[in-house]
C-alpha cells in the first residue's frame, strides 16, 4: 500500500484488498453465471456464514434459519450476487452434517478428483 488512503480503503473496504491482491471472491465457487457481484447482499450472507461457526447464540439461530431453512430471503439474495442458492445450501448443510476432520478428508478427496 502506498498511502494512507489505500490503507484506509483496505481496512473499510476488503473487497478492494482482495481484488488488488488478485485473490477470488470468497463466495466464487458458488457463482450462478461466472462471477460474484460485490454488493450489500453478498456481504450479508458472508455476514450469516460467518457465524456458523458460534453455535447457541443468537446469531447462529438467524444465520442457520436464513442460510438453511428461509423459503425466500436467502434465494433473493443469493440472486441478486449472481451465486447459485442451491449449490450453496447444499455445501452449507453438508458443513454441518460433517464433523471437521471428516470435511478435511472430503475436501482433500475433491481436489484430488476422487468425488
Amino acid at each position: 500500500m502506498n498511502t494512507s488512503e489505500d490503507f484506509l480503503t483496505a481496512i473499510f473496504d476488503p473487497s478492494s484488498l482482495r481484488r488488488r491482491l488478485g485473490l477470488p471472491h470468497p463466495l466464487q465457487k458458488f457463482a450462478a453465471h461466472g462471477e460474484v457481484e460485490d454488493n450489500v447482499y453478498v456481504d450479508v450472507l458472508l455476514e450469516f456464514i460467518s457465524h456458523m461457526g458460534y453455535p447457541g447464540s443468537p446469531m447462529h439461530r438467524a444465520s442457520m434459519w436464513f442460510l438453511l431453512q428461509s423459503e425466500q430471503a436467502f434465494f433473493v439474495a443469493c440472486s441478486e450476487c449472481g451465486v447459485d442458492a442451491e449449490k450453496l445450501r447444499s455445501h452449507l448443510r453438508l458443513c454441518q452434517e460433517l464433523s471437521p476432520d471428516e470435511m478435511s478428508a472430503l475436501l482433500e478427496a475433491r481436489e484430488r478428483g476422487d468425488q
